[in-house]
């Protein structure tokens, strides 16, 4: 009987209470690549949370970061969890080519753009490896991308 609850109380102790989240997500709501954060809200594995993220691409003295951020909600349990969100990017596009001429780098153009997050996730119970792959429709400034995918990959704790 001892031997039943200790094994009750190791489980306990190993799954987690609240689901946070890095990975790396390549197109998506960060443009070609960025790197996020990820986190409930409440103390639980599915529900309400939200997202942060950045990327940054430079080519030849041009360049642009962006900064997704939003919220999301998951359903589901045992790990499988289809997920939607809401959410926006912040774009900042720059370039440097003539910096001596000019003294500093010239931002070429910034704006914000909504995005959404229409997908699955794949996250352990007890946290490891994360796997997330969806729609990630983009609008604003005149553009609708309907058809725009992620995929992700990373680690829950």
């Amino acid at each position: 009987m001892t031997l039943l609850f200790f094994c009750a109380d190791a489980q306990e102790e190993t799954e987690r209470v609240r689901s946070k989240a890095v990975y790396a997500e390549i197109f998506g709501n960060g443009g070609l690549y960025s790197f996020n954060y990820d986190q409930r809200f409440d103390q639980r594995l599915d529900g309400l949370g939200f997202r942060a993220g950045a990327s940054f691409i430079a080519l030849d003295g041009t360049g642009a970061a962006t900064f997704p951020f939003g919220l999301n909600y998951l359903l589901g349990k045992n790990g499988k969890y289809f997920e939607l969100g809401l959410g926006a990017t912040y774009a900042l596009g720059f370039d440097n080519t003539n910096t001596q001429a000019r003294g500093s780098d010239e931002t070429i153009g910034d704006g914000l753009f909504g995005t959404m997050t229409i997908g699955y996730r794949r996250e352990p119970k007890e946290g490891g490896f994360l796997f997330r792959v969806g729609m990630t429709p983009l609008f604003g400034y005149g553009v609708f991308w309907p058809l725009y995918g992620g995929l992700s990959f990373g680690y829950a704790f």
